[in-house]
């Protein structure tokens, strides 16, 4: 692997030399782009179409190093690019660190009352996660959360009314609010999380009972079969101004612009970095099915903070990997979001502060390389790959040949908490190996999805050499990792897994180290190494007979040298 980074390395300085090459700095302004005289990211866009009008060559930008606060998503589009010119290289400057930021840092506050500090935000900002000094604050709930790995403690329904479409509580768990608009019940449900809305809240006795707003009341209430609606389920409230009654809890008030926090005991909020998001996206990357971009590299910067409000203004009824029942095209977006690629590298860099994904390859993304990187602070998922997930793609749109290898995926599913390390649908001949993944309240990496019993083109992907720990925390229904589908060739071989348990809060189905669920065939899965783990099955099949034709090979040892192999290779 050290070869290889010196190759990568030598090919992007050789193409310096042949082609132009551009710096950007955060208080850039000239034309020229030199390093001298650097420009602004915002009129990057049009100096690389000004370049491929005047001639054909190889572009590299260099990003200088410190804070880029963006107000819109940096495109790099074949539709630039009329002259088969092309960008090879987008990293920060050498010893240098570009740091691309998604939001906006919110100042000037003033103490209110019981700790509570206020501050005005821009009129019609919307955003669903607030980070202090690089860290997810508590959006304001009740109750409060006092575990940061289950993120309870949680209230438990008492029963469902599924005929009148109601749930009803404990009373004394429903606190009474002079208007209930913009609460929402975050209830876990199996492998499945649901934000609703209320619509409306009624006192009986000694319970309360609430119904939920549309679109996403009739989704919820879909959901008969796997016992969803039976009692005890985990919930707790979340966003109103009252809940703000600990450290670290905030609330937006939107109609007035106000923003109030919490800080914790001694703590100056003078001296806090306090960032709110304002984009859903802020690099997207790619072409189109007949003329994918190609041979670009990413390294070495710094993507943090995007927002997602799709569950603000319709709720979220989601699947396992924050995948939405009913609304496949409403699952998320990336920090970084790329389709139509070939030949891609994504190296050294860190994706942190996401309101959804870290990483998404949504289509047509073939022969790339995604390695060295670092995911944190990821609300959802840390890599989606495939989001068309139809099981016969064309073969522009299938998503083939990629590599995902020594990445450290921690603190993912920290907002929508089915999230998971990585979700790889419909893909073919993918290699994920000698990553690390640890801090998810469900899911390691998820290979395949729902295709039946049918064959798609889900094959021949290599899960190998990976360090898997500290998942499962939250959910049931799941393991380190899982499998769906009919997928021929797909081997899972000395992957370590261990140090994690069933939740007090997960609901009644197993918690497994590696599960091949429904449909799952055709698969190998060999000396894999498992320790440390409390109330899990470690291999696990579905019960039905729908799978078949698996094999299990040395998956019990406690091979020392699987263990020293697993996880991030040491360069």
């Amino acid at each position: 692997m050290r070869t290889a980074f010196l190759c990568l390395f030598a090919g992007c300085f050789a193409t310096v030399l042949k082609g132009q090459t551009l710096y950007v700095s955060p208080d850039g302004g000239s034309e020229t782009f030199s390093q001298l005289e650097p420009g602004s990211l915002k009129q990057l866009p049009q100096k690389i179409r000004h370049i491929r009008q005047q001639k054909q060559q190889p572009i590299v930008i260099y990003l200088k190093g410190g804070i880029y606060p963006m107000d819109q998503p940096l495109q790099l589009h074949w539709e630039t690019d009329p002259r088969d010119s092309s960008i090879v290289l987008l990293a920060s400057a050498p010893k240098e660190r570009a740091v691309l930021s998604g939001g906006i840092v919110i100042s000037n506050w003033t103490a209110a009352s019981k700790g509570i500090y206020t501050a005005r935000v821009p009129a019609g900002l919307s955003f669903r996660q607030l980070y202090v000094d690089g860290q997810l604050a508590v959006r304001a709930r009740y109750p409060n959360r006092i575990n940061d790995t289950d993120l309870g403690p949680y209230f438990r329904v008492a029963r469902f009314d599924v005929p009148g479409q109601q749930v009803i509580t404990a009373g004394k768990e429903i606190p009474v609010l002079t208007s209930y608009q913009g609460v929402e019940m975050v209830m876990n449900q199996h492998w499945y999380q649901s934000r609703v809305r209320i619509a409306g809240v009624e006192r009986r006795k000694d319970s309360a009972v609430l119904r939920f707003r549309e679109p996403e009341a009739p989704i919820f209430w879909g959901m008969t079969s796997f016992n969803m609606h039976l009692p005890d389920k985990p919930y707790y409230l979340e966003n109103h101004l009252n809940f703000v009654d600990t450290a670290n809890e905030w609330f937006l008030d939107e109609p007035t612009a106000t923003l109030y926090y919490k800080p914790g005991p001694g703590r100056d909020i003078g001296q806090l970095s306090i960032v709110v998001p304002v984009l859903e996206t802020l690099l997207q990357v790619g072409g189109s099915g007949a003329r994918p971009l190609r041979n670009l590299t990413i390294q070495n910067i710094d993507f943090m903070y995007s927002s997602w409000l799709m569950p603000s203004r319709g709720g979220s009824i989601a699947t396992q990997a924050a995948q939405q029942r009913q609304r496949e095209d409403s699952s998320g977006t990336g920090l970084v979001q790329v389709q139509f690629a070939s030949n891609l590298r994504i190296i050294g860099c860190r994706f942190a502060g996401a309101g959804a994904h870290g990483l998404v390859f949504s289509k047509g993304v073939q022969n790339s390389i995604v390695s060295g990187n670092h995911f944190e602070q990821i609300s959802a998922n840390g890599m989606v790959i495939d989001t068309d997930k139809k099981p016969f793609q064309p073969d522009s749109i299938h998503c083939t040949r990629n590599k995902i290898s020594d990445n450290l995926i921690e603190a993912v599913g920290l907002h929508y908490t089915n999230g998971m390390g990585i979700l790889a649908s419909n893909v073919s001949r993918h290699t994920i190996e000698y990553n690390e993944i640890r801090n998810s309240r469900y899911m390691g990496m998820q290979i395949g999805n729902h295709y039946g019993d049918n064959l798609s083109r889900l094959r021949d992907n290599i899960i190998r050499h990976n360090n898997i720990h500290q998942v499962m925390l939250l959910h049931d229904d799941g393991g380190a990792i899982y499998t769906l589908s009919n997928q021929p060739g797909t081997k899972i071989l000395r992957n370590w897994i261990h140090d994690y348990g069933k939740s007090i809060w997960a609901d009644s189905y197993p918690v497994n180290g590696i599960f091949l669920d429904n449909n799952s065939s055709y698969i190998q899965v060999q000396d894999n190494v498992f320790s440390k783990l409390k109330m899990v099955d470690q291999l696990k099949e579905n019960t039905g007979t729908t799978v078949h034709d698996n094999i299990f090979i040395n998956n019990t040892s406690q091979d020392p040298e699987v263990k020293e192999q697993a996880g991030i290779r040491k360069r």
